[in-house]
């Protein structure tokens, strides 16, 4: 159930990060396009205010504005609608009907710029008290065709750019909407697509969890027999007892791997058995490498634990020491002849580390993402070495089981380090016993 959770989170997480992507490149195109459709309709209004404007202050014999007669007071250019300034041919300023001044009013340089054109010319004012403002000159042309004045007309850009950020606004909640309904809905979808696949899992993993246990009664029945004749010395001659000698390892071979995929099938169903409770690490890791040393002496390697302070973790302390003779088995399998592996127990934030460090050969950098897949061996070892590629996987499942984890740092020809983490229990009263200690 862990590993298709697992699938199953990252497909959701998947498609929405790729409804999420679609929609962080179709958004600031939807958004440009209609704050450009926006802007381009402010503009249109504004110069066919001004063209209705020039077309109303035209006379024959004269220009003038006088189009607002009641129009008084002098109002804040901020507050103003539109605004109209007339100005003769050079730019100079001829009227002000609306009475707005600023500085920067009338914008000469457009002036000039429509002026030498023949049409109208849009231009921008910004102010630091008023805001920004869009500006549009016109030409009035006689009936013979020469520029008799210019008329500058003008409105704030404050309502535009109110109605631009209201855009954005609509479209990043939108969005945000959007990508929660593609998030609930991808859960919903993967959930139906796998649940034909957890339903396979879970078939796999029973059988494998049957399988494994049915097979142990009878290899164990088969070593313990074969045992018996070896003991009894019921077989005489030497090819003989070579060949049940050959049944005893090769079954206890097959009772390992039978153990492992047990433990793997339990772990995969997310309910391997834990008895936990205060261990003293230090005291553990004490005791594992004094027997992994005699091991190791067979592989004239040299196993030394450094002396450390107290650590105790909640844990299975069965299980830890599984994990723990793994990582040590590892270390003398891989190391040389005339080898070391250093041990050490140490404090690191709230978490007690466990690290061995071997002298071998190290592990390429290529290796290093594969080292826990299941009966992944290492380029070169599988002849040379014994195992079956599920010692790292297990090791790394049992710590997770612990909320810890199974860290490698090797690179070629410096040997590796494997280091176990595990988190440190809270602290007990001085009577509690902590289980581990010798």
């Amino acid at each position: 159930m862990v590993a298709v959770a697992g699938v199953r989170r990252r497909l959701a997480l998947l498609y929405a990060a790729t409804f999420a992507a679609s929609l962080l490149l179709l958004g600031p195109v939807l958004y440009l396009v209609f704050a450009r459709q926006l802007t381009d309709s402010s503009d249109a209004s504004l110069r066919l205010a001004a063209q209705r404007q020039a077309l109303l202050a035209y006379v024959p014999a004269d220009v003038r504005l006088g189009i607002n007669p009641y129009f008084t007071t002098t109002p804040v250019l901020a507050d103003s609608d539109n605004f109209y300034l007339l100005l003769d041919a050079t730019g100079r300023l001829q009227d002000n009907y609306t009475g707005v001044q600023h500085a920067g009013l009338p914008d000469e340089a457009a002036a000039r710029a429509a002026a030498r054109r023949g049409y109208g010319v849009y231009s921008t004012l910004s102010t630091r008290d008023a805001g920004d403002f869009r500006l549009f000159t016109t030409v009035i042309k006689a009936r013979n065709g020469r520029i008799k004045a210019l008329l500058q007309a003008g409105q704030s850009l404050a309502p535009l750019v109110a109605a631009q950020r209201q855009l954005l606004y609509i479209l990043l909640a939108l969005g945000a909407a959007s990508v929660a309904v593609a998030v609930a809905g991808g859960v919903l979808l993967t959930r139906e697509a796998m649940q034909p696949i957890a339903v396979a899992f879970a078939a796999q993993r029973a059988f494998v969890a049957d399988a494994a246990h049915e097979l142990r009664t009878p290899l164990t029945l088969m070593r313990t027999n074969a045992e018996v004749l070896l003991e009894a010395g019921a077989v005489l001659d030497a090819d003989d007892r070579a060949l049940v000698e050959d049944i005893v390892a090769e079954a206890g071979h097959m009772g390992r791997l039978i153990g492992d995929l047990l433990t793997l099938a339990r772990l995969d169903a997310g309910n391997l058995p834990l008895q936990t409770g205060p261990v003293a690490l230090d005291a553990l890791v004490a005791r594992v490498c004094r027997q992994v040393a005699r091991l190791a002496e067979r592989h004239s390697v040299r196993v030394s634990c450094a002396e450390s302070v107290p650590l105790v973790v909640q844990a299975d302390a069965g299980r830890l020491e599984q994990v723990l003779l793994i990582v040590l088995d590892n270390a003398v399998k891989y190391n040389h002849a005339g080898g070391r592996v250093e041990v050490t127990v140490r404090r690191d934030g709230g978490q007690a580390a466990v690290a061995v460090r071997d002298s071998g050969r190290g592990i390429a950098a290529a290796e290093l993402p594969h080292l826990f897949a299941r009966f992944h061996r290492g380029r070169g070892t599988a002849a040379t070495t014994e195992g079956h590629g599920l010692g790292l996987t297990i090791a790394q499942g049992i710590a997770r089981a612990h909320r810890g984890r199974v860290q490698v740092d090797s690179a070629p020809g410096a040997g590796a380090t494997v280091t176990l983490f595990l988190p440190l229990a809270a602290r007990t009263s001085a009577g509690d016993p902590a289980i581990g200690r010798d």
